[in-house]
């Protein structure tokens, strides 16, 4: 559903809309769809968003995202757009020039939002952003509250692992996998589900035989419904590399499932080790498969680490908070801006 703000909205998609612009235009939200090349750096973007811009004169733009951000951003100062607003959504991978052109389009941003305190330091430790420039407003998430008493309790017979994310290096998909082979040589009962598609999915399937782990490793693809697999599992994994936030993650905990991240981005800024989840601060096979042994030792507590995993996050990541923050933010720049 769409959420009361105070603020009248309107989405724009550079590229292609796809479900998220289905879900807006089925709930009444006001969608553009503009079918351009979003690659940085893309003419086709900046002139189709400053056309729009000058047609639907909104007096704030908030971009997300580096594709949006670049282009948006740009757009909209050249449309005179009264207040303009990005949210970097990860951890950056820029190299040299990279952080040059993002400092360089970011002073035309009047405020840069970060998703989490991980990212908000990035930025400022790089120089791409001046730290009285930049909110911390983190992700909202929302999922319907999963009981319990649906779920599989933890047994000596197996121990089910689920990881929900994109199979692309980043998320280290091949690291849980490799751990997933030498968990089953320390004799430990593990099984595997790992929802999501992506580039590395033959590499993971080929992993898998080369291992011999493929009668306990399901790959099952993308999945609208992911937490009808988290929340049959007794403990969710997320290796990544790299994390600005942590939905998935989030959206576990929000289920009572016990997790396990690596101690990377936002994941120490909503675990804490041992009470509501556990952090692991090396993220090769050989770390998260001490670290899952440690858990499987202890399986006992299982059970009260997933209820102070949902109690930790339950009402900290509303939406509505989420909302009211953002509603606060543009009010607060207007304001300035009119004085």
């Amino acid at each position: 559903m769409i959420h009361s703000s105070s603020v009248g909205h309107a989405f724009v998609a550079i590229s292609k809309g796809g479900a998220v612009q289905e879900r807006i235009a089925k709930e009444g939200g006001k969608v553009f769809v503009l079918n351009v090349d979003s690659k940085i750096p893309s003419f086709s973007a900046v002139r189709s968003l400053y056309h729009l811009f000058k047609t639907v004169k909104p007096d704030v733009v908030h971009c997300r995202g580096a594709e949006a951000n670049f282009h948006g951003l740009l757009a909209a100062w050249a449309a005179g757009v009264p207040v303009r607003i990005v949210e970097e959504i990860g951890i950056p991978t820029h190299g040299r020039l990279g952080k040059a052109l993002f400092r360089l389009v970011y002073m035309f941003s009047h405020r840069v939002v970060a998703i989490s305190d991980a990212v908000q330091n990035w930025l400022v430790d790089n120089r791409e952003v001046l730290r009285s420039k930049t909110v911390r407003i983190y992700n909202p998430v929302q999922v319907e509250r999963h009981d319990n008493k649906n779920r599989v309790a933890p047994c000596d017979s197996v121990f089910r692992i689920c990881f929900v994310g994109r199979l692309e290096e980043v998320k280290n998909p091949t690291s849980l996998i490799r751990a997933v082979s030498l968990l089953r040589n320390e004799n430990i009962p593990v099984e595997l589900v790992i929802v999501g598609d992506g580039s590395q999915r033959e590499e993971c399937v080929s992993l898998c035989s080369e291992l011999g782990v493929g009668d306990v490793v399901s790959l099952v693809g993308y999945s609208s419904a992911p937490l009808n697999y988290v929340t049959q599992c007794d403990l969710y994994v997320q290796p990544s590399l790299s994390e600005g936030f942590g939905i998935a993650l989030v959206e576990a905990m929000l289920c009572g499932v016990p997790v396990l991240a690596t101690a990377v981005g936002g994941a120490p800024e909503i675990i804490r080790d041992g009470h509501n989840g556990w952090l692991t601060e090396a993220c090769d096979p050989a770390s998260l498969a001490d670290a899952i042994i440690k858990i499987w030792k202890n399986r006992a507590e299982l059970p009260v680490v997933g209820e102070a995993a949902y109690k930790s996050v339950n009402g900290r990541f509303d939406i509505s908070k989420y909302i009211t923050e953002l509603d606060a933010l543009y009010n607060e720049v207007s304001s300035v801006r009119r004085n």
